[in-house]
């Protein structure tokens, strides 16, 4: 089964793994991204051209947000934004491309 959703991706970024549990990022994973100071949100993660991004990999990826139409115009390209699990960062992503217009800042 397909874990990406059929439409395109919210944004195309630059994935940094800084997991303290040093374990690797796959495809699929969905932690939250905090997409404005005060809202987190989840996002699936898929990795372009690599299978696993390591303990402080860097990779392209493309993420998906679980309903981006509830926080619109709050990114831009080249912000960088976190993701953690719970209050644990496990890492930062550099947004190179907003595919969903909807969320770019006006």
């Amino acid at each position: 089964m397909n874990p990406f959703p059929i439409r395109s991706s919210d944004i195309e970024v630059v994935i940094k793994n800084k997991r303290p549990s040093r374990s690797n990022i796959c495809s699929g994973y969905r932690p939250a991204f905090k997409v404005k100071d005060d809202y987190l949100t989840t996002g699936i993660i898929r990795l372009i051209d690599i299978d696993e991004l390591s303990y402080n990999g860097v990779a392209k990826a493309e993420i998906w947000f679980l309903s981006p139409e509830f926080y619109p115009n709050c990114l831009k390209i080249g912000q960088v934004i976190q993701f953690q699990e719970g209050k644990i960062i496990h890492g930062f992503v550099t947004i190179t491309k907003i595919n969903n217009k909807n969320l770019e800042i006006k």
